[in-house]
């Protein structure tokens, strides 16, 4: 389809959700053509992003949003754009592969290179990577390569691709992320824990007895191997979490209103450890614990409580507020904010991007002016 009217219709169809399966087949082709040979379309869909919505029109884009960044996460391999605000992001998706003010495309190999390490804000910042250390009961510490993302504990430990690393000489032992650092674990029993930044996961070397029973302080996104006869037991500062097997993420850093538990599959028991409360939750269900109470509730959806795990970070009509702890930990940075815009965006990040072009997208949406010193990212507005 090279007619330019064909195209045309093409995106009316997409916007008006009256589009079938080759129609967006069609259309992501049309975007994988090179920029110069699309500039029509690029102002075409710039236009549209100008347009104004009204009232009765926003919940159908939402949706439509929705739709179409599943099919885009499932159908590529390369990062999408940063962020754009919830009333644009149903023509944004459809960017992530043209360049411009309106887009930002990542690249995800490290670059060490000073030069590249500045950016229109002064400094610049790389995103974290995989960075962690193993602290055995002993004392002794082992500080993890950076080029594996991924270590196995049996008898003895080794990295996921088999290179080995240290014999287990210890009864339990503490993976510790740093901010700007994540890893993977894959414990004794088969289960796998994803271990995000400024977190970290005491566990012991093997499960002895009739429970699995892990501490946990950060955030961590697990897949419980199965077994019956042997619960697993997530602890944290505000709660016990039991399973038997099943896919869940406990996010509990400091400074958050309360620990959130997002259940993707199977079910899992919450105890409030100080008013002993519990409850079940079901896939889709979501936790928040707090000192005094314990509340459920459905998320529309718990995918974007796990994105981070896949490398991005995505938020449903998020504050400044609320997304720069997220930027502080994976960039180890610290942001200096006087006063904060009241607007809200939807956030669909990927961590490999540098600092600076997060700003870049920061500054577009929020209207906010931003300037790097070090690890200090200052901000006016």
């Amino acid at each position: 389809m090279n007619n330019q009217s064909d195209i045309n219709d093409l995106f009316e169809k997409y916007l008006s959700g009256n589009y079938s399966e080759s129609d967006l087949e069609t259309l992501l082709t049309y975007f994988d053509l090179p920029e110069e040979e699309t500039s029509s379309l690029t102002q075409m869909i710039e236009k549209e992003l100008d347009r104004s919505l009204l009232d009765e029109e926003y919940k159908r884009v939402q949706e439509f949003a929705d739709e179409i960044g599943e099919k885009l996460f499932k159908k590529i391999d390369r990062p999408i754009l940063p962020l754009y605000s919830p009333l644009k992001i149903a023509v944004a998706l459809l960017l992530f592969v043209m360049a411009g003010s309106a887009v930002y495309l990542f690249n995800s190999k490290w670059q060490t290179d000073r030069n590249r390490l500045e950016s229109r804000y002064g400094d610049d910042v790389l995103p974290g990577g995989n960075r962690a250390i193993i602290t055995l009961d002993d004392g002794e510490s082992v500080v993890l390569d950076e080029s594996k993302s991924g270590i196995v504990v049996s008898d003895q430990i080794v990295y996921s691709d088999g290179t080995p690393l240290t014999q287990n000489k210890s009864h339990y032992a503490t993976l510790t992320t740093p901010k700007g650092g994540q890893y993977q674990i894959q414990l004794p029993d088969g289960t796998n824990v994803w271990l995000n930044a400024a977190s970290s996961l005491k566990y012991p070397t093997m499960f002895i007895g009739d429970i699995r029973e892990v501490q946990l302080s950060g955030e961590a996104y697990f897949e419980i191997k199965h077994d019956s006869e042997k619960p697993f037991i997530v602890l944290s500062q505000g709660q016990k979490v039991r399973v038997t097997g099943t896919e869940f993420n406990i996010s509990n850093y400091a400074g958050q209103s309360g620990e959130i538990t997002t259940l993707i599959s199977g079910s899992v028991e919450i105890e409030n450890n100080s008013t002993l409360e519990k409850k079940i939750l079901k896939p889709g269900q979501q936790s928040i614990v707090e000192t005094e109470k314990t509340s459920i509730g459905q998320v529309d959806n718990p995918g974007e409580f796990i994105a981070w795990k896949d490398g991005y970070i995505i938020l449903t009509e998020a504050s400044l507020k609320e997304i720069i702890p997220h930027l502080e930990r994976w960039y180890d940075v610290i942001f200096e904010v006087k006063s904060w815009p009241s607007v809200t965006a939807y956030v669909a990040l990927n961590r490999d991007t540098k600092l600076s072009e997060v700003l870049d997208a920061l500054e577009m949406n929020f209207n906010v002016n931003f300037k790097i010193e070090g690890r200090r990212v200052i901000a006016t507005m």
